[in-house]
């Protein structure tokens, strides 16, 4: 659970290490991956109720500088901050996380603060990571979260204030709404290929790279299927389109 009494807060434990899968008799192991973990970054994000169950169901919740600030408004208490303290507004409710469990970092960095959550939650073996916020605003902001999905380590799913996105490299099924947009894209950039069920426009071993995608096609029921013959994809699910 995620959803926290401030006065309660202090007492959760610190995650500092991850479980070990110890094989056969041997005295080597291997690190067995972690739940659902999220988190929020600053811009846009959703209404709260659209992701009540997927913060209810993370292990653990991080927010990226001011996605702090979105956290709050859906009353939640992230178990970490990392960042700069750039953008975030609410410096007093902070307080609530003790020094451990807040990570800051210098404005002037290689890397950005969602970046750094990221790379923080990978350290952990946490793999299934979902990202809330990051709508509106910049667009170079926009560009970079897009980017990361392209990367080694990367987020499995994001929502914004418009959408959900999820990357997959295996065949996947969603539930949707009739009449809801749907896109397709490239996950990287490089080639991909899927074929869809339940689109009003089916795509057939469509190609998707840098320059060819599928945009605004339709949900014609309540669930779509998309087979992934190779490459990695980014389905795009809207929620402002209905």
């Amino acid at each position: 659970m995620s959803l926290y009494n401030i006065s309660e807060y202090k007492n959760r434990p610190l995650v500092n290490s991850y479980p070990l899968e110890k094989k056969g008799k041997k005295s080597d192991s291997i690190a067995m991956e972690n739940g659902r973990a999220v988190i929020f970054t600053g811009g846009l994000g959703p209404k709260a109720d659209r992701v009540k169950a997927v913060i209810e169901e993370a292990e653990i919740t991080v927010a990226a500088d001011s996605g702090w600030d979105l956290a709050v408004s859906m009353d939640v208490v992230p178990d970490y901050y990392i960042g700069d303290m750039d953008s975030i507004t609410d410096h007093e409710g902070l307080k609530a996380l003790t020094d451990e469990r807040r990570m800051i970092h210098p404005v002037d960095k290689d890397y950005s603060d969602t970046e750094l959550s990221i790379k923080f939650l990978e350290e952990r073996n946490y793999r299934d990571i979902v990202l809330i916020g990051g709508g509106g605003g910049r667009i170079d902001h926009l560009l970079a979260l897009t980017s990361l999905f392209s990367r080694t380590e990367k987020p499995a799913e994001w929502y914004t204030a418009a959408e959900h996105i999820i990357y997959t490299d295996e065949n996947f099924t969603f539930p949707c709404k009739t009449g809801q947009t749907l896109s397709f894209f490239s996950a990287t950039g490089d080639k991909a290929s899927v074929t869809t069920r339940g689109a009003k426009w089916e795509l057939n071993d469509f190609k998707l790279d840098a320059v060819n995608y599928s945009l605004s096609n339709t949900a014609v029921g309540t669930r779509v299927e998309v087979k992934v013959h190779f490459g990695a994809v980014l389905i795009m699910i809207n929620y402002l389109s209905l």
